[in-house]
């Protein structure tokens, strides 16, 4: 069932059934604030978003299940940069700061570089977005800030940065060998 697992989380492949949660998660405005734009969407056309999506091949897709009580608690996406893909979390609202999202990303980042050939993954990260930026730290990603962008925030209308992490195969291969 589980395509990578450990005590406490299992990464299950993304559904149609994911949708309801995935929709619910976008409506929450810290989730917004997290991506930097407001989510206005009505739930029929978050579905044919999200089937555009499938439709465009993401290889990695996967929802985030609590072990202990089978509840799905977020949602990992890589993206389609063959050369260095993003990895963007979404931990549901009343699962957030619980480590799911640092367990869950160890997990697929360990799962990706197992089985895909790419030779590091980026992370994008809100300058203010605190708990992102210390997972992030903790997992092992460097700054790269030559893939920093900056945009105009969708809240206040002042510049926000997005900045950018990488980390590499080998540093996260060499990290789940100790």
């Amino acid at each position: 069932m589980f395509i990578v697992e450990n005590d406490l989380v299992g990464l299950i492949r993304y559904t149609h059934y994911d949708d309801v949660d995935m929709y619910r998660c976008w409506q929450d405005i810290e989730t917004q604030k997290g991506y930097n734009g407001k989510f206005t969407q009505t739930f029929e056309e978050f579905k044919i978003f999200q089937v555009k999506q499938f439709k465009q091949g993401f290889k990695f897709w996967v929802t985030i299940v609590d072990k202990r009580s089978s509840q799905r608690v977020g949602v990992l996406r890589l993206g389609l940069d063959e050369i260095c893909p993003d990895l963007a979390i979404w931990i549901y609202p009343r699962y957030r700061n619980k480590g799911y999202g640092t367990t869950s990303f160890s997990l697929a980042l360990k799962y990706i570089f197992e089985n895909y050939h790419y030779p590091e993954i980026s992370a994008g990260v809100y300058e203010n977005n605190v708990y992102s930026l210390k997972m992030l730290r903790k997992l092992g990603f460097d700054y790269y800030p030559d893939g920093d962008v900056l945009e105009k925030n969708a809240f206040t209308g002042n510049s926000i940065k997005q900045l950018e992490y990488r980390i590499t195969r080998t540093r996260v291969i060499n990290l789940c060998s100790l």
